[in-house]
């Protein structure tokens, strides 16, 4: 049965909406999959897939088969997943690529168009989508975004010494609409706006690349301005409680963080040259490493 990979925006968090370079990448680690018999679904989840079965965000594709979903799912067909919900890995990305894959009647493998067709079917769930959260988990690669909405496979080099990766359980809610709200409020501030301008989204787009080369001097170079520029400009997106743990980071250079995703709560990011350098930290909170080598 085949597994339908969480997503995570590595690189280009709230800057992918000022139209700056952003990686997402797909997570094994968390899933989602078809169950036919034994699976189990609360009634809640079992009423939004009957809703989104009904709806227009699917019924206007004319090449899926939304009858049969509603047939199969009043027969017992469970979604089972491990991917925690509201915490920026796309929960719903990965239902609706499933959905995709199980009962488009027709496939196309171009970019875009899948694209704009995940745009609207995850609408149901968000009001708006870009797309990209079940595109990712649907083409199980890396995925380069420009300009808001050029989508490319993003090509990545071999590291000779892979950074040590991992999520951070914050363990406390967010919610994505007023951070983004927030964010494209000050950016539109002449100060902030700058500051952005000058410093960040060239670091940010230095990042990205450094990534892509696996350069390994440039990548903790930029992600370091990354960092410290987030701690200082982006306050309602890193909770209370990792506060001085984040400034402590950033002076001893043994682990640095950045936001993940919309940011607020949830998981937030974290790298490190050496596992042994998350002794202290794994005491306090929860750690989740991923592979990088899985994601390419």
């Amino acid at each position: 049965m085949r597994h339908y990979p969480s997503k995570l925006l590595l690189f280009g968090e709230h800057v992918l909406l000022l139209g700056s370079t952003a990686l997402a990448i797909p997570i094994h680690d968390y899933f989602g999959r078809w169950v036919e018999q034994g699976g189990q679904m609360p009634e809640s989840l079992f009423q939004k897939m009957v809703e989104f079965a009904e709806s227009r965000h699917l019924n206007d594709l004319p090449f899926m088969d939304a009858n049969s979903f509603m047939q199969d799912l009043q027969q017992g067909l469970v979604f089972e997943a491990n991917i925690p919900i509201g915490y920026g890995l796309g929960s719903s990305g990965a239902f609706c690529a499933a959905v995709y894959d199980r009962y488009a009647l027709v496939k196309t493998g171009d970019l875009s168009t899948l694209k704009s067709i995940f745009s609207t079917m995850e609408s149901f769930f968000h009001g708006s989508s870009s797309g990209i959260d079940p595109l990712t988990s649907y083409l199980q690669k890396p995925l380069l975004i420009r300009e808001k909405t050029k989508v490319s496979f993003a090509v990545q080099k071999a590291w000779e010494n892979p950074p040590v990766c991992f999520l951070l359980d914050t363990r406390l809610p967010r919610q994505t609409e007023p951070l983004v709200k927030w964010f494209l409020a000050k950016a539109a501030l002449p100060d902030f706006s700058q500051a952005l301008e000058t410093g960040y989204l060239p670091a940010h787009e230095a990042l990205v690349q450094s990534w892509l080369q696996a350069d390994e001097g440039d990548f903790w170079k930029h992600l370091h301005t990354i960092s410290e520029f987030q701690l200082q400009h982006f306050d309602p997106m890193i909770p209370a409680n990792l506060r001085h743990v984040w400034q402590e980071s950033l002076q001893n250079n043994r682990v640095t963080f950045k936001i993940c995703g919309a940011g607020g709560g949830g998981f937030m990011l974290g790298f490190c040259k050496h596992q042994d350098n998350l002794k202290e930290l794994i005491q306090h909170f929860d750690i989740r490493f991923f592979n990088i080598s899985s994601t390419t």
